[in-house]
């Protein structure tokens, strides 16, 4: 058994040229015999930075809370240490990021959330024995009427599966709690913010590049992209080149080279092939 925690991120202008504003949808997904381990060693890690026992652990700490007025120095070191204590708890990660101001630009965010839902359904239920997993999200912020409707639409997806995976591999309903009681779902936040700050092209997310590789789950050829790490559309794709480091992108056993290329016929669409959109 698994438990899978979600949460979600925004980057309403991007440092990269080419970027409109970003939506992403990541989960954590954690053994059940690491989830009480994972905890503990959250609890230590604060215990040891000299942070709160009750602070949670926020991308975006709230104004007035001691992450706010803490110091770049040691939040940094705060990040680095719960990632660490992730990867060595073999939690993994699936992390999809849309340029919402390229594509489903009709659509609200919470529907493009939904979109994503389904894309991260997909992706965890490769990796789910036959006990199958639990899903939590973060509560929504819109209280408990925009939590109803959040969690009516989550149904489609763990009653019918989607287009290609069947139900059954999330066994129940997903669930919703708050994030300042659930270490997990902090952790899922720190996640995908941290990847879509590094889309975006803010340092705060390039700084945490080795350890969202180390902890994103990977395909076949151990590359993240695809795999722990969705950028969409497709396009945006060779950006796994200059953040990830990845020059090749693998989908059904199809190979696409990614990256600067010095062939005069460059692929028309494609804004990142030969630079990173930064500087």
């Amino acid at each position: 058994m698994k438990l899978i925690f979600l949460d979600d991120s925004m980057q309403r202008d991007p440092a990269r040229c080419h970027l409109g504003e970003l939506v992403a949808l990541g989960a954590v997904i954690v053994p059940s015999a690491q989830v009480a381990g994972f905890a503990a060693d959250l609890s230590a890690i604060k215990d040891r930075l000299g942070v709160p026992a009750e602070e949670e652990l926020k991308w975006k700490p709230p104004k007035g809370s001691f992450l706010a007025g803490a110091g770049g120095l040691l939040v940094t070191e705060l990040r680095r240490s719960v990632l660490e204590a992730a990867i060595a708890r073999q939690i993994t990660s699936v992390v999809h990021v849309l340029d919402h101001g390229r594509v489903y630009k009709e659509r609200a965010v919470v529907d493009v959330g939904q979109e994503l839902l389904k894309w991260t359904y997909d992706k965890v239920a490769w990796d789910l024995d036959a006990d199958g997993a639990v899903m939590i999200a973060d509560k929504p912020g819109g209280g408990s009427a925009e939590e109803s409707r959040w969690l009516a639409n989550t149904l489609a997806v763990t009653n019918d599966g989607t287009a290609y995976t069947a139900p059954g591999k999330v066994i129940l309903p997903v669930l919703t709690a708050a994030s300042h009681h659930v270490p997990h779902l902090q952790l899922a936040d720190l996640i995908t913010a941290a990847t879509t700050a590094a889309v975006a092209g803010r340092p705060s997310g390039m700084d945490l590049v080795p350890l969202l590789l180390q902890i994103a789950r990977k395909n076949y050829r151990e590359y993240v992209g695809g795999a722990g790490i969705t950028l969409w559309p497709p396009d945006l794709r060779d950006l796994l080149y200059w953040i990830f480091d990845e020059d090749m992108y693998t989908s059904g056993g199809v190979d696409e080279p990614l990256g600067p290329t010095d062939s005069p016929f460059l692929a028309p669409g494609r804004p990142f092939q030969q630079a990173s959109g930064l500087g």
